[in-house]
């Protein structure tokens, strides 16, 4: 399988220089299930890292997509551990694969400060995660993540229609 190198957009270089050369120099790579990567924590727009900060990434995942396959946790491992090996960088990557269980389409990703107009099924729990870091690899259970702890959020890179 083909895996795309991808270009960071331009408006993360003017909000958040440091944070964009990182990305820029990392090799970002990315399966091609993946349609949009989302950027949060203290090297996103918050911009309050320090030195030793790693990078928060969500790899939104084409749902449709992953729907068709049998083995849908190894899929998603394989989506996170292309981005995971080819990445080059000093500064630690967390990423999580995000795909969409409540038939919403992932919209709270389109915005980048949350409102609770944002999300029509409450924010808690309202998407899945899967997640590779620090001796666990697997789905996340239910544990009441709110979707406007990760914003705010600005997009990286998506893919073209």
């Amino acid at each position: 399988m083909k895996y795309d190198s991808i270009c960071i957009k331009e408006n993360v270089k003017n909000l958040l220089p440091t944070t964009y050369a990182i990305l820029n120099e990392a090799n970002l790579v990315i399966h091609p299930y993946v349609y949009k990567i989302v950027l949060s924590g203290s090297r996103g727009l918050s911009n309050c890292f320090r030195e030793e900060s790693d990078i928060d990434l969500s790899l939104l995942v084409d749902s449709q997509l992953l729907s068709s396959e049998s083995n849908q946790g190894k899929v998603l491992r394989e989506i996170l551990d292309v981005t995971l090996n080819n990445w080059k960088s000093s500064v630690e990557l967390d990423t999580v694969a995000v795909f969409d269980i409540c038939n919403c389409n992932l919209n709270c990703f389109n915005y980048e400060f949350y409102s609770d107009k944002t999300c029509k099924v409450g924010g808690i729990d309202c998407l899945g995660l899967y997640k590779i870091q620090k001796g666990f690899c697997g789905l996340v259970p239910k544990i009441g993540v709110s979707i406007n702890l990760i914003h705010p959020i600005i997009t990286v890179w998506e893919r073209e229609k």
